[in-house]
C-alpha cells in the first residue's frame, strides 16, 4: 500500500530537476507525493504525478536581471544567508499544509531548512539529498579553495543566526542541530566527490536521477550534417551578454551549428545579428541537444556535466561559482574536459579551444571510462529504494 512522501526542495531548476525521475518513480510504486515548490516548477513536477504544494519563494526569480554574483570571497556566506531568509519565508507557509495533511516522510533538499523542520515539529523521519559535492570534517568546498567563510559586517556567524530563528519559532535549537535525516542521497557518482573514503554509510552516491521531461518541447538539429556545440552556463549567474556575443562571434561563418541557452536574464536582442547557425534562446531541452552535441561549453554544475558524461560529449568548463570551480577542477583530473580562461577569452580562441577538445582522443577516452561507471551507480530506482527503505524505519 502506498504511503504519503513529502519532498520540500529549494526552487532553481539545478535542484528541482534531478529529483523528479525520483517521484516520478515513487509514484509509480504506488506511493503519494506531496512536491512544494514554487508557480514556476509546478509544471514540471506535476508531470512526475506528484501533487503540487505551490509556495512563495524569497529567492530571485530566473528573470531577475539585477541579480548579482556574489563577490567569491562572501559567496558561502551570502549562499547561506540566502537559504536561512528562504526558510524564513517558506516555513511558515508549508507547516499547516504539513500538519493538516501530515506525511510519513520528509525528502528535503540540503539547502532546505524548512523542509527539515517540518521534519522535526512533526517527529517525522527524513531522508536528505544534495545536488553538489558535500562537505564533512575531512573536506569541504571552502578549505579545498581556501576560502575564508566569515559573517557579513555587523551580522553574528551563521549558526548563531540560524538559532535564533528556530529559537524565534518554538524550537529547541540544541534538537535542532541534533536531528540527522536516516540517509543522505548523493545525486551524483563518487568519482566526482573529492575525499569520497571519508564519507559513512549513510551517504550513498545514487549517480545522476535522469528520466523523459514531458514539459520541455522536443528538439532536433536544423542542419542534421552540421556538429552542434552547446553552449549554456546554467540558470542562476547567467547574465553575460559579453560573453554570449562572443560566442556568436567566435562560430559566425564556421561549420558548427551553436546552440546558445543564454536563461532568462539576457534579452537575445543584447546580442545584435545572429547567423543561421547559430541558435539563441532562454532555455533548451538540454539532453535533447546533448544527443546530438558533439561539445558542451558549460558552467559545470552538477546536473549538466552527468548529463554531458552520460551522452558521452567533452566538455570546456567556464565555472561561475565556487562549487563550479570544484567540478571543473575534477572534471579536469579526470580527464573529461578542459578549462577556459574567462580572462583571455576571444572568439577565435573559443573556436579554436573546441576543435582541439573534439579532436582530443584522451578526453573520450575518459569520458566512455566515466560513462561507464555511471551506468553502475544505481540512480533512479537506488535513490527509490533508499527512500521506500527509510518508510519502514
Amino acid at each position: 500500500m502506498g504511503r504519503h512522501i513529502a519532498f520540500v526542495n529549494a526552487p532553481t531548476v539545478g535542484e528541482v530537476y534531478p529529483t523528479l525521475p525520483i517521484v516520478a518513480e515513487l509514484v509509480r510504486r504506488g506511493h503519494r507525493v506531496s512536491y512544494a515548490t514554487v508557480e514556476a516548477r509546478a509544471e514540471a513536477v506535476a508531470a512526475t504525478g506528484a501533487r503540487v504544494v505551490v509556495y512563495t519563494s524569497s529567492l530571485p526569480a530566473e528573470s531577475d536581471r539585477g541579480l548579482a554574483r556574489p563577490n567569491r570571497a562572501d559567496y558561502i556566506s551570502a549562499v547561506r544567508e540566502g537559504f536561512l531568509g528562504e526558510a524564513r519565508t517558506t516555513f511558515p507557509q508549508l507547516a499547516p499544509y504539513f500538519r493538516d495533511d501530515r506525511p510519513e516522510l520528509v525528502v528535503h533538499g540540503m539547502q532546505s531548512l524548512a523542509g527539515r523542520l517540518v521534519a522535526v515539529r512533526e517527529g517525522l523521519t527524513a531522508v536528505q539529498f544534495q545536488s553538489f559535492v558535500a562537505a564533512n570534517e575531512h573536506w569541504s568546498i571552502a578549505r579545498h579553495l581556501g576560502l575564508t567563510v566569515v559573517p557579513r559586517p555587523g551580522l553574528p556567524d551563521h549558526q548563531a543566526q540560524l538559532d535564533a530563528y528556530v529559537a524565534g519559532e518554538g524550537f529547541d535549537p540544541d534538537a535542532v542541530r541534533a536531528f540527522q535525516p536516516v540517509a543522505q542521497l548523493l545525486l551524483y557518482p563518487r568519482f566526482m566527490q573529492h575525499r569520497a573514503e571519508t564519507f559513512g554509510p549513510a551517504h550513498h552516491f545514487t549517480g545522476p536521477c535522469t528520466g523523459p521531461r514531458p514539459f520541455q518541447e522536443r528538439w532536433a538539429p536544423a542542419y542534421p550534417d552540421r556538429p552542434v556545440v552547446l553552449i549554456s552556463l546554467g540558470t542562476v549567474y547567467n547574465r553575460l551578454p559579453g560573453f554570449y556575443r562572443l560566442c556568436v562571434e567566435a562560430f559566425t561563418g564556421t561549420a558548427w551549428q551553436a546552440v546558445l541557452a543564454v536563461g532568462e536574464r539576457t534579452d537575445p536582442a543584447e546580442l545584435g545579428p545572429v547567423p543561421g547557425n547559430v541558435t539563441v534562446a532562454a532555455s533548451v531541452p538540454q539532453l535533447d541537444v546533448l544527443a546530438y552535441a558533439s561539445a558542451f561549453v558549460t558552467h559545470a554544475g552538477m546536473g549538466g556535466i552527468q548529463e554531458a558524461i552520460g551522452a558521452g560529449v567533452p566538455m570546456l568548463t567556464l565555472p561561475q561559482t565556487p562549487e563550479q570551480e570544484v567540478n571543473a577542477e575534477r572534471l579536469a583530473e579526470l580527464g573529461a574536459a578542459r578549462p577556459l580562461d574567462p580572462g583571455s577569452l576571444t572568439p577565435e580562441g573559443l573556436r579554436s579551444a573546441v576543435d582541439r577538445l573534439v579532436a582530443d582522443q584522451g578526453v573520450r577516452d575518459a569520458l566512455a571510462r566515466l560513462r561507464a561507471e555511471l551506468l553502475t551507480c544505481g540512480g533512479t530506482a537506488l535513490a527509490a529504494d533508499l527512500i521506500e527503505s527509510a518508510l519502514e524505519r
